[in-house]
């Protein structure tokens, strides 16, 4: 499966096939989601050890700057040579520092986070459910 949201109106011309189905909600809202990058993130903050609160924050920098980056080339079309769909592109941004803020580290260390994490996990329910009924343009 490849990480790019399908719009419907992608044709492999090249190939003489038809264009490609487009992504359901269900497809789409799986590919905003930055996995590869919070699975890094979370295997990351777990050797990180919980006093080194600097190598907290370095690490979900390193991980929040990447993410456009890594998504920019995951999301490029190999068939048809098309570049990334910004939106996605964005979209997947947006989402990344979401599930970090969720997860808990390096923001647990900060005293409202305990008695509020459940703020982070309701804003990565609505903002995961919202994102998934976002549709690329056709062709983009």
């Amino acid at each position: 499966m490849s990480r790019r949201i399908q719009t419907g109106a992608i044709a492999a011309e090249a190939a003489g096939a038809a264009p490609s189905k487009a992504d359901d909600y269900l497809g789409r809202l799986v590919k905003y989601i930055p996995s590869e990058v919070v699975a890094l993130y979370l295997a990351g903050t777990g050797v990180i050890p919980a006093s080194d609160r600097l190598m907290g924050w370095i690490f979900f920098g390193v991980c929040l700057v990447g993410n456009p980056v890594y998504m920019t080339f995951a999301t490029r079309d190999p068939a048809g040579g098309k570049r990334s769909l910004s939106l996605q592109v964005i979209l997947a941004s947006l989402a990344f520092p979401l599930w970090a803020f969720a997860s808990g580290p390096p923001f647990d260390q900060f005293s409202w986070y305990a008695s509020h994490r459940y703020v982070a996990s309701l804003l990565l329910m609505i903002a995961t459910l919202a994102f998934g009924a976002i549709e690329p343009k056709p062709g983009s």
